[in-house]
């Protein structure tokens, strides 16, 4: 009776573990096809940006060439700005995308680091020398009129060879053990050393914006060419310090949680061996890329003379671009002191 239990004993454990076997084998066919179809959907959102960075950089690009009239050292930032992000939509994306598709790890330890270290850092520099320029245009505009070719030439030099220099030490640092080290000065130079400096300058801003505002004279029928001239500048200033305070919101939202996610698993090692954390870090990367498709839209498209450009360049296409006609209507006679009437189209 013994061997009788004992053979039904052994086959019923048989019998456990080919159902348990089966069951290891769907659920790793069901986590195959989850994974599969979320690497999908990151590539596809990739392919998107990609293409968004691609086209509107390249617009930018386009309309400094094709206009001499917006060939000056506010535009040269912008178009070097547009550069640094072409770089991020053409080589640092699809290097990632690719790595992501293939997990293909040996590229991201030679190439792909050192490249989205480089565009990342040139992008983020960029934008701190467009903050600093503004600040410069709107706080000291007697300091603004003595800049010159040369002062915006260096600027540029050295936010591209910063960047460079950065970029070159990482693979240096990280081959004599001290990459913990490398990526804490990493969030300090790039993350919180420009973000302060730019809420700062736009701060600094802001405050001489609102000065201004409150020093200005009520509006009165007759005024004289100079007041007209120097209302139309604040407002100008205005519309400036709003698109650099929506510029310093959208910097930190796009890179805070990438350097969080980045200085945690530097920190931690065992956080990098959970693929729980790795949807995160995916969502962190690709915000941090929506930084590059959101640079041309915030400063080139927002500005008067290049959406003329984008027009004349897009053609018939391009009526989304061309501004509101305004018509100025002489008045009757009898409408009393106006001057005129403005109406919208």
């Amino acid at each position: 009776m013994s061997f009788i239990y004992l053979a039904k004993f052994s086959e019923f454990h048989v019998h456990r573990m080919e159902n348990s076997n089966e069951t290891l084998v769907t659920q790793e066919q069901s986590t195959n096809t989850a994974v599969s179809f979320s690497t999908a959907i990151q590539i596809a959102l990739c392919l998107a940006l990609m293409f968004v960075i691609v086209i509107g950089n390249l617009f930018v690009a386009a309309a400094y060439v094709s206009n001499a009239r917006i060939r000056t050292g506010t535009y040269t930032i912008l178009v070097s700005l547009a550069i640094s992000d072409l770089l991020v939509g053409c080589i640092s994306l699809p290097l990632w995308m690719y790595i992501s598709w293939t997990n293909d790890h040996s590229v991201s330890n030679t190439l792909f680091v050192c490249f989205d270290i480089f565009s990342a850092l040139a992008s983020i520099f960029h934008l701190t020398t467009v903050s600093m320029e503004r600040w410069i245009a709107i706080s000291r505009p007697f300091v603004y009129e003595t800049l010159t070719t040369r002062h915006y030439s260096l600027a540029l030099c050295g936010a591209w060879l910063t960047a460079l220099s950065i970029a070159a030490i990482g693979p240096l640092m990280t081959l004599n053990g001290r990459r913990t080290i490398y990526v804490m000065f990493l969030l300090l130079v790039s993350f919180v050393g420009p973000g302060f400096l730019i809420s700062l300058l736009n701060y600094s801003i802001f405050r001489v914006v609102r000065r201004l505002l409150a020093n200005l004279p009520a509006s009165t029928l007759q005024e004289s060419d100079e007041s007209i001239k120097a209302r139309k500048s604040i407002k100008k200033q205005r519309s400036t310090a709003l698109t650099l305070a929506f510029v310093t919101v959208m910097f930190l939202v796009s890179w805070s949680s990438f350097f969080i996610i980045n200085t945690t698993f530097a920190l931690c090692n065992d956080c990098r061996r959970h693929t729980t954390l790795t949807p995160f870090y995916a969502f962190a990367k690709c915000l941090q890329y929506s930084n590059s498709a959101m640079n041309p839209v915030v400063y080139a498209f927002r500005d008067v003379e290049m959406r003329k450009t984008f027009a004349r360049i897009l053609g018939p296409c391009g009526r989304v671009f061309r501004k509101r006609r305004i018509l100025r209507v002489r008045p009757k006679p009898c409408s009393g002191s106006l001057n005129a009437t403005t109406i919208e189209r």
